[in-house]
């Protein structure tokens, strides 16, 4: 499902956010390459002061399925993952083509943010914390979803070493295309199944490639030395 997300400017920065969901209290935003230095420590402060974040958490990503149940005051320093029952710290990922995934309650205060590569997505990070949501009390009908910019499969050739391990998961086309004698994967194809599977209505796509959108975001397969993009998602309170 295609809706419009909008993008919006914070002193340096721009992002692409989901007009609705921050209707209902819930900051939240896909940033921009807009500043070179996103993810050095001066640039993340610049972020942090922009945004003005309270309290933030920012993993060691390890292209994993660990989804940290944040409350009581819980700061995990790895995973992939983090259910943020707590208000007022925002849940922070960089990517630069892999997905990063956005999850909400529809009905009761409850967020969730996922990095999801290639190996999260066949290892289903974005289900797993749609099901931890579950299990809290939140009918699945209740969990809306945005995926934000990653690389799209215009773009994402792989060999058959990842395209299999995806056959083996049960996904054919479109998440696996073949054209001109080239495997290419579409994982925003592949995380709206799996939440789909999990009983979620209500997915929004960003529909922006990563790869493609040169003057938009950085891209570890387009570039050689790739900056990061942070991701982030925060209940006010």
């Amino acid at each position: 499902m295609h809706t419009p997300f909008k993008l919006k400017t914070q002193g340096p920065w721009s992002y692409f956010f989901f007009p609705p969901l921050e209707a209902d209290g819930v900051f939240h935003g896909f940033v921009t390459r807009s500043r070179d230095t996103a993810l050095e420590e001066r640039g993340l402060k610049d972020a942090i002061s922009a945004f003005s974040f309270q309290e933030y958490i920012l993993m060691n990503q390890e292209h994993g399925d660990a989804v940290h149940v944040i409350k009581d005051g819980e700061r995990p320093r790895t995973g992939d993952g983090l259910l943020l029952l707590e208000r007022n710290v925002a849940g922070i990922i960089k990517t630069a083509d892999c997905l990063p995934i956005i999850l909400y309650g529809l009905s009761v205060p409850m967020v969730a943010i996922v990095h999801a590569g290639w190996k999260g997505t066949a290892l289903g990070i974005a289900g797993k914390a749609a099901r931890q949501m579950t299990a809290m009390g939140v009918n699945p009908e209740k969990i809306g979803a945005l995926i934000g910019p990653g690389i799209g499969p215009c773009c994402y050739n792989v060999q058959e070493d990842v395209a299999g391990i995806f056959r083996a998961a049960g996904y054919q086309n479109p998440v696996i295309q073949e054209r001109e004698g080239s495997l290419f994967l579409d994982l925003k194809s592949a995380n709206t199944q799996m939440l789909k599977s999990e009983g979620l209505k209500e997915i929004n796509d960003v529909g922006l490639c990563t790869f493609c959108r040169e003057d938009l975001f950085y891209s570890a397969r387009r570039d050689k030395e790739s900056g990061r993009q942070i991701n982030f998602v925060l209940m006010r309170g």
